[in-house]
């Protein structure tokens, strides 16, 4: 019994060390996850990378197109980090500072818009003819 008990610690100590090592891989390989779990970071990791699928010559939208978007949108959502990080992203795929100026641009105007058209609650029919859409 002694010897079953020793053996099923060396176990599951083995099994704790291979887990800390993988997840001081994952770390290595992308500090970006530290954001998540430990229990569920190797997912978190697997699906960060297909993520990132949307920013290669994988993806129907240009890289730099991409990221563009994506500053647009961080600005529009306020996340600092998220303007910092796709700002750089942006810059490394070529956008220069005023195509990331005129994505920003884009992002507030929209909010703008929405506000005013929200606010001003007007109807489907009145905001249809407004963009030139026919009524069905």
């Amino acid at each position: 019994m002694k010897k079953l008990f020793l053996l099923l610690l060396l176990v599951s100590s083995f099994s704790f060390s291979q887990d800390k090592n993988s997840y001081e891989e994952l770390l290595e390989k992308n500090p970006f996850n530290s954001m998540y779990p430990e229990f569920m970071a190797e997912e978190a990791a697997e699906y960060f990378d297909e993520f990132n699928m949307l920013f290669s010559d994988k993806s129907p939208i240009a890289a730099k197109e991409a990221r563009l978007v994506a500053v647009a949108v961080s600005a529009a959502l306020r996340c600092e980090y998220c303007i910092a990080a796709q700002v750089e992203f942006a810059k490394n795929d070529g956008a220069t500072d005023e195509e990331i100026k005129a994505a920003i641009q884009i992002a507030g105007e929209i909010q703008r818009f929405s506000t005013l058209l929200y606010g001003n609650e007007f109807s489907w029919d009145q905001f249809n003819k407004m963009i030139g859409r026919d009524n069905e």
